[in-house]
């Protein structure tokens, strides 16, 4: 068995003991996209009902939503790992632009499950994927909820030094290959720190944990994400092409809910208002936490979720 073979194989088994830890049963696909689009891979959770789309963030592994998933125990679950991420291949996202990957890779799997349709909950890049395809491929959602500020997709978004750092043209290559090395959890947990907050990091589960960490070993995984990163950012700001315009916001007509973390080092919520004030309909909840809220607080998160099922005439106002 060569070393990366070990080493999908220990996070494979990892995903399965998260996935017992909260009491879903999985099982996965890896499929390319038709019109010789990339590889994705999923993660299904059977149950009734109308299926939701999961999309995580940049870098971040699907089974990072099985806190927020265990509480929707009987609904029918997609979660996807994007081009290049965690199990699916590496991809060096320059083929095309990322915002028509974006829209292949979701209206893709829809296609490859055989659905017309499907609500989807996105945080951050999975956020910004979601809204790009509402746009460019308007009626195949029926619901969007994003947790977290959404990548690139508003203004005043800014990324972290660490981010800015591995995109840049020198030193990226110097970090993209140390993600490549072993090395202990505290230095994976302190880098989550950065992004998350240090009160998520310090309580997220070693088998979380490393659920984020290990896949970025693999071969061609760190360059992957290193590609896609430069792709979105120019020091620490988005490239224009990556941020959604007043216009586009408001030409978005799926409804849509932002659940926010308070303590969002991307962008506060205070400076989203306006932009999710665009989109027709939109709601904009404020919850604790930081860039993933239901690590913070699981409860709150599937509350709002639940309520965003309700027609809007029964739903709750959120600040």
């Amino acid at each position: 068995m060569t070393t990366s073979t070990a080493l999908a194989a220990r996070i494979r088994a990892t995903e399965h003991r998260v996935a017992a830890t909260y009491g879903l049963r999985i099982t996965e696909r890896t499929f390319a996209l038709r019109d010789r689009g990339p590889t994705v891979r999923t993660v299904e959770i059977p149950g009734s009902g109308p299926p939701i789309l999961w999309v995580n963030g940049l870098a971040a592994p699907a089974l990072a939503f099985a806190p927020l998933l265990a509480r929707f125990p009987d609904r029918h679950h997609l979660l996807i790992d994007l081009p290049g991420h965690h199990l699916a291949p590496a991809y060096d996202w320059s083929d095309r632009p990322v915002r028509e990957v974006a829209v292949a890779v979701l209206t893709g799997v829809l296609d490859e499950f055989g659905l017309a349709g499907a609500q989807l909950v996105g945080c951050s890049l999975g956020g910004l994927f979601a809204l790009w395809t509402a746009l460019d491929a308007p009626g195949r959602y029926t619901r969007l909820v994003l947790l977290g500020a959404p990548a690139t997709a508003l203004p005043g978004t800014r990324a972290t030094p660490a981010m800015a750092s591995t995109a840049a043209a020198g030193r990226g290559r110097v970090d993209e290959w140390s993600m490549r090395l072993p090395s202990p959890r505290f230095v994976a947990r302190a880098a989550l720190a950065t992004a998350l907050g240090p009160e998520t990091a310090r309580a997220m589960s070693d088998d979380l944990l490393d659920l984020h960490r290990l896949p970025l070993r693999l071969p061609g995984k760190a360059a992957s994400y290193r590609a896609l990163l430069r792709r979105l950012i120019q020091g620490r700001v988005p490239r224009p092409d990556a941020v959604l315009t007043d216009a586009e916001l408001a030409r978005i007509d799926v409804p849509a809910l932002f659940v926010w973390g308070a303590r969002d080092v991307f962008c506060p919520p205070d400076r989203a208002r306006r932009s999710v004030a665009m989109i027709p309909g939109a709601h904009l909840a404020v919850v604790p936490g930081g860039h993933n809220p239901w690590l913070d607080d699981p409860p709150a998160c599937a509350e709002l979720i639940t309520e965003s099922d309700l027609p809007s005439t029964d739903r709750k106002h959120h600040a």
